[in-house]
C-alpha cells in the first residue's frame, strides 16, 4: 500500500488529464520544487500506478507520460476518493478528517481513537488538536472534552451541517459523484472508498435523493447546476443522519414560509420521510436556505426572458438597480439595458445576501484567475460592494466578489462584442476563387472583422483610410498599416495570429473607455496629443514605478498634469495589475481622469534596459507611454492612430533603436 501526499495526487491527476508527456522540469517549475524532488515523487506515482492497474512511460526528450489499463475516468475516481490511509495528509488535511471523525461518531472519541481512524500517531493528534479548535471557532462551534477523556464537537446544530457540508465538498469530488449518480462511472470500485470517509454516505441513498431533486426541478420548473444539485444532495444526506441521531433544528425566526423555496423544501421533506408530521419547520427553513442559494437556470435565452418579480422580493430587485448603476458610473459604459445582466444579478444576489447572511459564502476556485485576468472589474466591484455595506455587510468574501465580477466582466464582453469591430482590407492575389475561400472562412472563424475583399495589392491606397489591418496572401511592405501575411488555405495558426492583433488593438479600446466619456466633441489628432518634446530615448528606470515616473514627470513639467495624477498611474498598476502592458515590451500608464489633468497630453520615453512590469505574456518593456485624458476633449482617434502605428512590428523595432526623436515623431503622428 502505497502512501501520497497532496503534490503527488496533483500530478497524477496532471498526467490523467494530459495526454501529452510533461517534462520533469516543467513539474519542478509548476510546483516550485527541485527535479530531484520531481523524481522522487515520480517513484512513488509509480508505485500508487502500479497497484491501480496504470503505469509511467518515459518518452525520450519529451517527458513522462500515463499509460492505463482502466478509463482514465475510473483512476481519476480512484484517486479522487483515497482514502485516509492511502494518503500523506497536510496539517490543514488532518484537521478537517479529525473534524470529520468527530461529527460522524455517535460518542465523544479518544485521541487513542482517532490516532486508529486517521492512521496518525498520538503526539500528531495532540498538535493537531490545537488548530482544530481555531478552525471550529471559525463556524462558531468548539471543541468539548467528556469527562471519560473523549473528545466531541458542540454548538448550533445550523453550524454543525454548515461545517459538515464544507468538509464534504472539500474532500469527496463533487464531478464524480455527479457522474456516478449519471451512470457515467462504475461507481462499485469506488464505493468502498467512499465508505471510508464515513459510513453514511451510500450511493444508492444518493442514488434516490437525487431521482426526488430532479422530480422537484420538474415539477417546480426550478433548477439547479450540477455543482448545487451535488451541494444539495450532500446536505439532505447530513440532515437525514443528523436526525437519526437527535440533532435537530426546532423552531427558528425569520421563517421563509410562503416562498416558493419553502415549498420545494416541504414537498422534499415530506418525499423522503412519507410522514411530514414529524419535520419541524426549522427544518423545512433550513433546507430553504440552501435551496434559495441554489437555484440556477440552465440556459443563456431563459434567463434573458425571466421575469424577476416573480423570484425576487423587491429589496433584492432593488439592490441590484443600485448596483448595476454604481458600476456603470465607475466604468463609464452603459449597461443599465442588459437584461442578461440584471436578471443574471438579481438571481445571484439572491442567494448571496442569503448566504452572506448565514455565514455560508460560497467556494470559487476561479477566485484568483478572475482576480488575475480582470483586475480593473474586480476591483470596481469590489469598491461597489463595499459603498453598498448596508445590503451587504462589511464581511463580504473574495470569493462572492468575484462572481459577480463575472456577471459584469461577461456583459462588457457583449458590448465589447458589438462595438469592437473592425476592418480588414483582404489582399488574394492568387484569383477570386482563392478569394471567396479565404473570405468564408475568415468570417466563420472571426465573426466581428468586416472585410473589403480585393484580388490586387494597389487597391491599398483606394481603403487605407477605412481599414484598420491588412490581411495578405503575399508580404507587403507598409509602413502605416500592420500586416498578417496568411496562407491562401488559411491555416488555424494565420487564425491565431489575426485574433492577437485584434487583442492588441482591443487593448487601447479598454484604455479609451477607461478614461474617454462617450459625448460628442472635438476630435483631437494624435499629433495634437503627443508633442516632439514629450519624447526622451534611453532612459534610466530600475523599476516599473520610476519608469512611470520618469514618463509622467516629462508632462509635469509641461504643466499639463499635476504630480498626483503620476502617483494614481502607479496607483493603478499596484491596484490592479499589469494590465496596461498593452503588447509585448510596451506600456501605456494612465489613470482616470480627474481634477488633476489638466488637458489631455501624452509622453513616450524608451528605457536605456528594459523592466518588468508583472505581466507573464508582454514583459519586459521597453518602451512607456504615460497618457492623461481631460473629459472636455476627445483623444479617441489619437488613440487608435498610435494603436495602428504601435502594432506594426517593425515600428516598435524602430522606437528602441533609434536615437532621433525628430525621426520617431514624424513617424509617429505620419508626417
Amino acid at each position: 500500500m502505497v502512501c501520497i501526499n497532496s503534490r503527488q495526487i496533483d500530478i497524477i491527476e496532471w498526467l490523467i488529464k494530459e495526454y501529452k508527456p510533461i517534462t520533469i522540469k516543467k513539474m519542478a517549475s509548476n510546483y516550485k520544487v527541485s527535479t530531484r524532488t520531481i523524481r522522487y515523487d515520480l517513484e512513488l506515482i509509480e508505485s500508487w500506478l502500479s497497484e491501480n492497474k496504470a503505469t509511467l512511460v518515459k518518452v525520450p526528450k519529451k517527458g513522462m507520460k500515463l499509460k492505463a489499463l482502466c478509463e482514465r475516468d475510473v483512476l481519476l475516481g480512484k484517486l479522487h476518493f483515497l482514502s485516509v490511509e492511502n494518503r500523506v495528509l497536510s496539517d490543514k488535511e488532518r484537521i478537517k478528517y479529525i473534524v470529520l471523525e468527530l461529527l460522524m461518531s455517535s460518542a465523544p472519541l479518544t485521541i487513542e481513537n482517532l490516532s486508529d481512524k486517521l492512521f496518525l500517531s498520538k503526539n500528531t493528534i495532540i498538535k493537531t488538536l490545537k488548530g482544530t479548535k481555531r478552525y471550529l471557532k471559525e463556524y462558531s462551534l468548539q471543541l468539548s472534552k467528556s469527562t471519560k477523556g473523549g473528545f466531541c464537537i458542540e454548538g448550533r446544530e445550523e453550524n454543525i451541517r454548515k461545517l459538515q457540508l464544507s468538509i464534504f465538498l472539500d474532500i469527496l469530488d463533487s464531478e464524480n459523484i455527479s457522474k456516478i449518480l449519471r451512470e457515467e462511472i462504475d461507481y462499485r470500485n469506488i464505493n468502498d472508498l467512499i465508505l471510508n470517509y464515513n459510513s453514511f454516505i451510500k450511493i444508492d441513498d444518493m442514488k434516490r435523493l437525487s431521482d426526488c431533486l430532479i422530480n422537484i426541478e420538474e415539477e417546480y420548473n426550478y433548477f439547479f447546476t450540477d455543482v448545487d444539485f451535488i451541494k444539495l444532495i450532500f446536505y439532505l444526506v447530513i440532515m437525514i443522519n443528523r436526525r437519526k441521531r437527535g440533532n435537530i433544528i426546532g423552531k427558528t425566526s425569520n421563517l421563509l414560509e410562503g416562498t416558493i423555496e419553502y415549498s420545494i423544501a416541504k414537498r422534499l421533506t415530506n418525499r423522503i420521510y412519507r410522514n411530514p408530521v414529524g419535520v419541524e419547520d426549522g427544518e423545512i427553513n433550513e433546507l430553504a436556505k440552501y435551496i434559495i442559494e441554489s437555484k440556477s437556470f440552465n440556459t443563456i435565452n431563459e434567463l434573458k426572458e425571466l421575469s424577476v418579480d416573480e423570484i425576487a422580493d423587491k429589496k433584492t430587485i432593488d439592490s441590484t438597480k443600485r448596483l448595476i448603476s454604481y458600476i456603470e458610473e465607475a466604468i463609464n459604459i452603459d449597461i443599465k439595458d442588459d437584461a442578461q445582466l440584471f436578471n443574471g444579478l438579481v438571481l445571484h444576489l439572491k442567494s448571496a445576501i442569503a448566504r452572506i447572511q448565514n455565514n455560508s459564502q460560497i467556494k470559487n476556485i476561479y477566485t484568483d484567475e478572475i482576480k488575475t485576468n480582470y483586475p480593473f472589474v474586480y476591483q470596481v466591484v469590489k469598491e461597489t460592494i463595499e459603498k453598498m455595506w448596508d445590503v451587504f455587510g462589511d464581511n463580504v468574501s473574495d470569493n462572492e466578489i468575484a462572481f459577480i465580477a463575472l456577471h459584469v466582466r461577461a456583459a462588457y464582453e457583449r458590448i465589447s462584442e458589438k462595438s469592437s469591430r473592425y476592418t480588414a482590407l483582404l489582399i488574394c492575389t492568387e484569383g477570386i476563387s482563392f478569394l471567396s475561400i479565404l473570405s468564408t472562412k475568415i468570417k466563420k472563424e472571426i465573426s466581428n472583422l468586416d472585410l473589403i475583399e480585393t484580388c490586387s495589392i494597389h487597391d491599398y491606397q483606394n481603403f487605407k483610410k477605412d481599414i484598420d489591418f491588412i490581411i495578405s496572401t503575399t508580404p507587403l511592405n507598409v509602413n502605416e498599416t500592420d500586416v498578417v501575411t496568411v496562407s491562401p488555405f488559411m491555416s488555424n495558426d494565420d487564425i491565431y495570429k489575426i485574433n492577437q492583433l485584434i487583442i492588441q488593438l482591443n487593448k487601447f479600446k479598454v484604455i479609451y473607455k477607461y478614461s474617454y466619456e462617450n459625448k460628442e466633441r472635438k476630435m483631437l489628432m494624435l499629433k495634437d496629443v503627443l508633442k516632439k518634446g514629450s519624447i526622451k530615448l534611453q532612459v534610466k528606470a530600475d523599476d516599473w514605478e520610476e519608469a512611470i515616473k520618469k514618463a509622467g514627470d516629462i508632462l509635469v513639467e509641461e504643466d499639463k498634469i499635476e504630480n498626483l495624477y503620476v502617483d494614481n498611474m502607479i496607483q493603478s498598476v499596484k491596484d490592479l495589475g499589469p494590465y496596461i502592458v498593452i503588447m509585448p515590451g510596451i506600456a501605456f500608464a494612465h489613470a482616470r481622469p480627474d481634477e488633476t489633468v489638466k488637458e489631455t497630453c501624452m509622453s513616450m520615453i524608451t528605457l536605456n534596459k528594459p523592466v518588468k512590469f508583472g505581466s507573464k505574456e508582454n514583459d519586459p518593456v521597453s518602451i512607456v507611454f504615460a497618457f492623461g485624458a481631460n473629459n472636455e476633449e476627445s483623444h479617441l482617434k489619437a488613440l487608435q492612430d498610435l494603436a495602428k502605428f504601435l502594432s506594426v512590428e517593425k515600428n516598435f523595432q524602430m522606437l528602441i533603436n533609434s536615437t532621433d526623436i525628430d525621426d520617431i515623431y514624424k513617424r509617429i503622428i505620419n508626417e
